[in-house]
């Protein structure tokens, strides 16, 4: 399969068994690719937070993504975008660096986009990237996302504060979106 033709994904929340994979690709920074965070934690970190509360909050949700062959081979989330509004932000990271360049981040992406726009009494979504992570943004175009602009300084990684360009869809242009799709 190229990296053009659609990957079919799913997204479920996360599980117990899940943690030891979890545990293993927050410890191991070769798995990050170079606009990710290089920041280590701990198992008992994941241990707790998945105690607290399944990594599913009203605040946050991490989900896990699989392959068409229901493998985990990254992780999606959702936070709060702003305090003052119901945006929410999204991410996606797909764990092995051999997955990557293959679909699986738009797929990601789009499925997420439908999940909260279906489940969630929301009106925008978000995503910020590094200006020169350029398959994260081709991935936020593909999904539907729209160039917002930059905002200077934003994102910390590797010790440095860099810029973040934003991406946004709202409700009206997923509806539109999905009209046209379904055409």
């Amino acid at each position: 399969m190229t990296a053009s033709m659609s990957r079919r994904i799913s997204l479920r929340p996360v599980c117990e068994d899940d943690l030891p994979w979890i545990i293993a690709a927050g410890a191991n920074q070769s798995l990050r690719g170079e606009f990710e965070s290089m920041r280590m934690q701990s198992p008992q970190f994941f241990r707790k937070r998945f105690a607290e509360d399944g990594f599913s909050s009203d605040a946050a949700e991490r989900l896990v993504v699989c392959d068409e062959a229901g493998e985990a081979i990254g992780s999606a989330s959702h936070f709060i975008a702003h305090r003052y509004s119901t945006a929410r932000e999204i991410g996606w990271s797909i764990t092995d660096p051999a997955r990557r360049g293959q679909g699986y981040g738009s797929a990601i992406a789009r499925t997420l986009i439908d999940y909260l726009f279906t489940n969630f009494d929301i009106h925008r979504i978000c995503c910020n990237t590094a200006p020169d992570n350029w398959a994260s943004r081709r991935i936020a175009e593909k999904a539907g996302m729209q160039y917002e602009g930059l905002l200077r300084g934003v994102i910390f990684i590797r010790g440095k504060h860099v810029d973040g360009v934003v991406y946004g869809i709202t409700r009206p242009d997923w509806q539109a979106l999905q009209a046209t799709q379904g055409a």
